[in-house]
This record gives C-alpha cells, structure tokens and sequence, in this order.
C-alpha cells in the first residue's frame, strides 16, 4: 500500500509513519512538506494508494491540493482524507463538497487514524 500525506508539521508526519506501524502488510509513507512539493512528487508518481492531505500548509494548501489531486486521472478513484483541526459542521461540509472523502480531526487517536484508514482502503 502506498499512501501520500501531505502535512507541514514534522510531529504530525511522525505520528502518521508511528500509525503505520500497526497496520498489516507492507506500507509505503510518502511525505510531502507542502501542496507546491506535492504537486511536483505527483507528478512522478503512478500509482499511490490514498491521500492523507493537511488542510493549512504553506505556498498550496490541501484544498488546492486535493483539487489537483482530483484532476488526475490516474488518482480519481482514490480516497482523499482532509487531515485538520478545522472541525466546524460547516467546514466539514465544504471539505467533503470539494471532493474529500473523509475527515480525519487533529489531534487523532491512533484508533481513529486506523478507523479512518479503513474506511479509506475499503473505498479504494
């Protein structure tokens, strides 16, 4: 399995690599610091498996990002997961209406982070 997460904050990343550890199976953790290197180790990539993608970044944020993301062909049918501490209702709307799949609310468990992935994999 190979998941791409965008996220500008080192701890988050190491919470995210941590998670991966209990899940079954070989995972591969690609790991952009912003939506700019995002898009740019996109492009490169054929094939990830699901998106984790913070919504506040530097230069490109994650609903630029996952617009992008959602512009791929090769990408359409994976799930992208707004990973944000933003968890008004109406936000929550507004982030599924521009096409996330999923919200994943900081700070997580790593029962919620697995809950969450799950559910993503499943979609997929």
């Amino acid at each position: 399995m190979r998941i791409f997460l965008a996220e500008d904050n080192e701890d988050n990343y190491l919470i995210v690599k941590s998670n991966l550890k209990k899940v079954e199976g070989p995972v591969e953790l690609l790991w952009a610091q912003d939506g700019k290197i995002g898009i740019d180790m996109l492009k490169l990539e054929e094939s990830i498996d699901l998106f984790l993608v913070d919504i506040e970044m530097p230069k490109i944020g994650g609903l630029e990002l996952s617009s992008w993301i959602r512009k791929q062909e090769r990408f359409a049918d994976k799930a992208v997961v707004a990973v944000t501490a933003s968890v008004f209702e109406e936000m929550k709307n507004m982030y599924i209406s521009v096409g996330f799949n999923f919200i994943l609310e900081k700070p997580f468990s790593r029962k919620e982070f697995l809950d969450i992935l799950q559910k993503a994999m499943n979609l997929s």
